[in-house]
């Protein structure tokens, strides 16, 4: 695990951009085409925004949607309001979210039929108990490995919603590159305290990525 640390903000915004955009142009030189999944949260829109404005060929570029709360797509609480801000007026070849609908699992299976086999690049957050996407300490997915691309999750009591929508561990985890952003000296110390003392993922999800082979964390101190 590659750890980047940076106390300009600018600076943290900068390098994180330079690195998912020379991602994006590889994946492209290589195969002609792209795929980045990216989370919501507060610390990425930054970032996102800057990407909006790199020189790209965004037509050969697919976004996918991380994760989402289960809500109307005009509830403050929803994830895409945040992510499709961020890159307004960016022309991908093709967006692939969680969308609302009558039912959780209608909405799964949705985002289902257009992932692709594997992600080139995933852009996660971290949060304060450690979990990533929509994928928390205690969720029975840790316990029950699968083959599904995304799967319906349930955020813990103390979130104000609880039902979400997630790629799924193993999904994110055969990604060929994943980059954390982590933003507050909060945030790195508890980083820091359970990569020194690791409890297992059941009680710190963040431990499931720890050993993949291509993965950096850029954190904004």
């Amino acid at each position: 695990m590659n750890i980047q640390t940076f106390t300009q903000e600018q600076d943290w915004i900068k390098a994180s951009t330079e690195k998912i955009a020379n991602n994006l142009y590889e994946q492209i030189q290589a195969r002609g085409e792209a795929n980045i999944a990216v989370s919501g949260g507060t610390t990425p829109f930054v970032i996102y925004q800057e990407l909006a404005k790199q020189v790209l060929d965004f037509t050969k570029i697919d976004l996918i949607q991380v994760d989402e709360r289960y809500v109307p797509g005009t509830n403050p609480e929803s994830n895409w309001q945040s992510i499709a801000k961020s890159f307004e007026g960016v022309n991908f070849r093709q967006i692939i979210r969680f969308a609302y609908s009558d039912q959780i699992q209608n909405s799964l299976a949705l985002v289902e039929s257009q992932l692709p086999p594997k992600l080139g690049l995933t852009v996660l957050g971290m949060g304060m108990d450690g979990h990533f996407a929509s994928l928390f300490a205690g969720g029975e997915y840790w316990n029950n490995p699968n083959s599904a691309k995304a799967i319906v999750t349930k955020a813990p009591a103390n979130y104000p919603t609880r039902d979400r929508l997630s790629l799924s561990p193993e999904y994110i985890y055969n990604s060929e590159q994943i980059i954390i952003l982590i933003k507050g000296q909060d945030k790195y110390t508890q980083l820091q305290k359970h990569l020194q003392n690791q409890i297992g993922i059941i009680n710190w999800p963040l431990e499931y990525l720890y050993n993949h082979s291509n993965i950096t964390i850029y954190a904004y101190l």
